[in-house]
C-alpha cells in the first residue's frame, strides 16, 4: 500500500497537504515535511529517513527538482536502497499530486506505479494555461480598461 509524503521549502508541504486534504479528504497514508527556519537539515534528514524506513511504497512529491528537500529525499533512497517502489516526483504542483494521489487514495490501483506517474506527468501541460486581458478583447471594439471598472 502506498504512502505519500510531500516536502519543500517553507510551509510549501503542509499548505499542499491542507489543499490536498480539502480536495481528497484527510488521509492517514499522507504525511507532510517542511523545510524551514525551524528545522536544520540534519533533522529533516533524520525525519526523512524515518519515514523511507516505515514505507517501502511511498511516493515523495517534492517543490524544487534540485532544492534540498528533494536533494536530501532522493540521497536517502539510493543509500538506504529499501525499495524499487519509492519515488520522488520533484517540480509538481497540487494538479499533479491529486492526479497521481487519486489512483493511490480513491481508486486504490496501485499497479505499474511508475507507469502511472510518467502518465501523469504527460498530462500535465494540459492542466496549464496561462491568461490574460486580451483573452477578453473583442476584435470589433477595443476593450478599455476603464470599462473593466
Amino acid at each position: 500500500m502506498y504512502n505519500i509524503l510531500i516536502v519543500g521549502h517553507g510551509n510549501f508541504a503542509t499548505g499542499m497537504k491542507s489543499a490536498f486534504d480539502l480536495l481528497l479528504g484527510d488521509s492517514d497514508r499522507v504525511y507532510a515535511q517542511d523545510l524551514s527556519e525551524d528545522i536544520t537539515h540534519e533533522k529533516f534528514e533524520n525525519i526523512v529517513t524515518d519515514y523511507l524506513n516505515k514505507h517501502d511504497q511511498l511516493i515523495v512529491f517534492a517543490d524544487l527538482m534540485g532544492g534540498a528537500p528533494s536533494q536530501i529525499v532522493t540521497r536517502k533512497i539510493a543509500e538506504l536502497a529499501r525499495s524499487k517502489e519509492q519515488f520522488v516526483v520533484s517540480g509538481v504542483s497540487l494538479g499533479i499530486m491529486i492526479d497521481i494521489a487519486t489512483n493511490i487514495l480513491v481508486l486504490n490501483d496501485e499497479d505499474n506505479m511508475l507507469d502511472k506517474i510518467n502518465n501523469s506527468l504527460d498530462l500535465v501541460r494540459s492542466t496549464m494555461g496561462v491568461m490574460s486581458l486580451c483573452d477578453f478583447e473583442n476584435e470589433e471594439e477595443d476593450l478599455e480598461c476603464e470599462d473593466m471598472i
